[in-house]
């Protein structure tokens, strides 16, 4: 049976993934025509010497990529026909108004509470790729609190299977925090692909939305999904990139939410679980540790934390120069959202090109600070030439405030898996380790793996969320039918 699950799993996510991905010019080589013939340099099981999954004593393997049968060009159009169609480009802007997110004309209640819920069209299944359309995609505005407690409403959608669930007790449900999508409402997945109609990841560019590859990966299976926006992402307010506490509560309220809608169609609740890749990862983290003392009333099974960024001071030193120096600024955002005093000192110390940067940033979505500010230092943002986290040394309230989103100081409440990847220039990778080790030393149930992937030409973070997904869709599956997990804290 565990074989067969992942097999099922690795060959309807990668090859839907991999078909994206080689259709984009960034992440494998310079021209599309060159793409295919590296692929299965790419891939599992090449480039690592033992491609195999341990849970409850039985050993699988992963496919070879020589049994996927891709065709490179079924992401390229919504309708999957293989055809690029030059058409005026549809993203969500952040300009637009919809009046879905608009949280002025609801009473926000206890967290999870539904709020309000409008039925969603979904992207038609690309050709070559075999998941089971939802029966319904409903998007979700809900109750939650930020991390003060002061009350909040959050978006994000549902999606239930069209399929049953097999396994064990009621159908489960997997809450799915998406990798950095940007700041802007208009990233929010629930303004993106593969909902309403928004043009395929490749097409608008904004690549993180292949993430939602994951939803129909879980929805074939029998499993709820819930995506979340996290707060302030869609809705009004400035998105708290990496605030622990927000996205902890962005996950598990959103899971509370998703259990609630269920119940009103008189299902029973099932287990509950939290999935995500890079600042998905985090949230997913910071679900793990909050579970047991804001949330107790949710059967938790299992979490799958992908590059977590644990350490935001450890990140935010590695990605200082990058291509995603941008994301610094989210954080920076963020944290001036909630701590005035932060707020304060910073205006003393960043320079007006600097105030300009944090103020774009703001409204910007992962690929557009890519090509804007990829690969700037956050020294040319301040008035003396030091970088922010040199900076952060004179402003204690800052390094403070960073301090506070620090993931491993708590218990998880439930057995997770954490990947890193040692090629990752994004999420520093041994911080995600120390993160591992310290939960192992509270006495949690921790499963480490290095990521599988050879380096990559410093694409390795992205791909992550590809080569991952086989072993955190089958852990987290595992959980949900009781299956005992081996080598915890084993390896690290």
């Amino acid at each position: 049976m565990q074989n067969d699950i992942i097999h099922r799993l690795a060959r309807r996510l990668l090859r839907g993934a991999i078909a994206a991905a080689t259709t984009s010019t960034l992440i494998f080589t310079a021209t599309p025509a060159t793409a295919a013939p590296i692929l299965p340099e790419f891939g599992i099981p090449l480039g690592y010497s033992d491609p195999s999954i341990s849970i409850g004593g039985a050993e699988t393997k992963l496919p070879q990529f020589n049994d996927l049968s891709i065709d490179p060009e079924t992401l390229k159009s919504p309708t999957g026909d293989g055809e690029e169609k030059k058409q005026p480009d549809p993203r969500t802007q952040d300009d637009e108004y919809d009046p879905f997110y608009d949280t002025s004309t609801v009473a926000i209640g206890k967290p999870g509470s539904v709020l309000r819920t409008q039925s969603a069209p979904v992207a038609p299944m690309p050709k070559g790729i075999d998941y089971p359309l939802p029966s319904s995609v409903t998007k979700v505005l809900y109750s939650s609190k930020l991390h003060d407690g002061t009350p909040t409403a959050i978006s994000g959608y549902l999606v239930e299977p069209s399929v049953p669930w097999t396994g064990k007790g009621a159908r489960p449900t997997v809450v799915i925090g998406r990798g950095t999508v940007g700041q802007g409402d208009k990233c929010a997945p629930s303004r993106n692909w593969p909902l309403n109609g928004q043009p395929d990841p490749i097409s608008s560019n904004r690549l993180v939305a292949l993430e939602g590859l994951y939803d129909w990966a879980f929805a074939a299976e029998g499993v709820r999904v819930f995506v979340t926006d996290y707060v302030g992402m869609g809705t009004p307010g400035i998105h708290t990139y990496m605030n622990r506490k927000e996205q902890g509560h962005a996950m598990l309220d959103g899971a509370r939410a998703a259990l609630n809608l269920a119940g009103d169609k008189g299902e029973a609740p099932g287990k509950v679980a939290f999935y995500g890749h890079s600042q998905g990862g985090g949230a997913s983290a910071a679900a793990a540790e909050m579970i047991s003392s804001y949330a107790p009333d949710l059967d938790g099974a299992a979490a799958y934390a992908s590059a977590p960024p644990a350490d935001l001071d450890a990140v935010q030193a590695n990605i200082d120069g990058s291509d995603l120096v941008g994301a610094i600024g989210f954080t920076i955002n963020g944290l001036v959202a909630r701590y005035p005093a932060v707020a304060d000192d910073m205006k003393k110390h960043l320079s007006e090109k600097g105030q300009e940067t944090l103020d774009d940033l703001a409204t910007m979505c992962t690929n557009e600070i890519v090509s804007a500010y990829g690969h700037q230092t956050t020294s040319t943002w301040t008035k003396d030439g030091r970088s922010l986290d040199q900076l952060l040394d004179d402003v204690p309230t800052g390094r403070q405030a960073m301090q506070e989103q620090f993931i491993g100081s708590v218990k998880p409440g439930v057995p997770t898996m954490v990947v890193s990847g040692k090629h990752d220039l994004n999420v520093e990778y041994g911080q995600a380790r120390t993160l591992s080790r310290n939960w192992c030393s509270l006495g949690g149930e921790v499963i480490y793996r290095d990521d599988v992937l050879p380096e990559i030409k410093g694409y390795n973070h992205f791909a992550q969320a590809i080569s991952g997904a086989p072993f955190g869709l089958t852990f987290i599956l595992s959980k949900f039918n009781d299956v005992p997990v081996s080598g915890s804290c084993q390896g690290i």
